[in-house]
């Protein structure tokens, strides 16, 4: 067989390997491309593989609500475990050849064309696709981390949600060196790959907060006068918000003088009451009305937060016979 045959041989089953290894992610954990093609002697079995682990760069600590970039460093702690010999070399470009091959084969730990997925389940939603990580020798890290945006949703609860990373790439399976010439110190190599998958669980953990809710408003309207509106609010987190005021912004055709109401420190599940004096407008329809409203609070740790909109339903009633002719209001 001559060089030419041997070479497109060779890019033949080069195309074939890629085509395997493009086939997506249900790959087996290894894929080993046969070995149909023996153009010479392999004189070792070398034994080891990359090993692919990711940690979280930064914080990975989110608060609920919050969208945000997780970076993932990748590293390769794929370990050259040994060899053994498989055939005897004779004469000098035998021993070159031999003496070759044991030094190439220790690629073997190397990760190829490494592609990475992320998934999570509620309340954890992974916004990023696949990302490319190029190559990883072992002992190395990527040259860059990973980027994926995750969200977490608004309402979540504190505590650790797992994400599952999954990593495929490929590596140097087998080497044998053919046409080796001891005196140039010249040499060809045939090369074979296999595919390899992992996967690993990174842990996010979701911040013990406050967060509120309305549970009801008591009181009511009548167009052109004003009365208190009482407000019940609910910690629903599980941190205790400390100083906390309650600002309301009224919109037309409600209108208030004093907008802020001090409600001092709320301890998780507690329940509480804004009172407010609000006034409707003489010519406001009768009807419910959405008025906002927002908690600033401070944290345990000292920090300043502000509670995520909330919306308090204020009723404005139809003025009835005796309020409309001897003013009963």
């Amino acid at each position: 067989m001559n060089k030419i045959d041997k070479l497109y041989i060779l890019i033949f089953l080069y195309l074939t390997t890629i085509t395997i290894a493009s086939a997506g992610y249900d790959a087996p954990a290894m894929y080993n491309v046969p070995r149909s093609f023996d153009f010479a002697k392999n004189y070792y079995n070398v034994y080891g593989s990359p090993d692919i682990n990711a940690t979280i760069v930064g914080s990975n600590e989110f608060e609920r609500g919050q969208t945000a970039t997780l970076n993932i460093d990748l590293m390769n702690r794929g370990k050259f475990l040994g060899f053994e010999a498989d055939e005897r070399p004779s004469g000098d470009n035998e021993i070159f050849a031999a003496q070759t091959e044991i030094k190439v084969e220790g690629k073997i730990v190397d990760a190829m064309g490494l592609v990475a997925s992320l998934s999570g389940d509620s309340p954890i939603e992974v916004k990023s696709v696949s990302q490319q990580a190029g190559s990883i020798r072992s002992g190395q890290n990527a040259i860059s981390p990973l980027k994926f945006d995750i969200k977490i949703d608004k309402k979540a609860k504190a505590g650790e949600y797992p994400l599952k990373l999954d990593v495929t790439y490929d590596y140097q399976k087998n080497v044998q060196i053919i046409d080796a010439n001891a005196s140039r110190e010249t040499y060809d190599a045939n090369y074979w790959y296999g595919m390899m998958a992992q996967n690993q669980t990174i842990m996010i953990r979701v911040k013990k907060q406050a967060d509120f809710e309305i549970i009801e408003t008591n009181g009511s309207l009548f167009p052109g006068n004003e009365d208190i509106i009482e407000i019940t609010i609910k910690n629903t987190g599980e941190e205790e918000a400390r100083d906390v005021m309650a600002i309301i912004n009224p919109s037309d055709p409600i209108s208030t003088t004093d907008d802020k109401a001090f409600l001092y420190n709320i301890e998780p599940e507690e329940v509480v009451a804004a009172k407010y004096r609000i006034k409707a407008d003489s010519k406001s329809v009768s009807k419910f009305y959405s008025m906002d409203m927002v908690l600033r609070y401070e944290t345990p740790e000292g920090d300043i937060k502000y509670s995520s909109n909330l919306q308090a339903p204020v009723e404005v009633k139809e003025i009835g016979f005796f309020q409309r002719y001897f003013g009963w209001i």
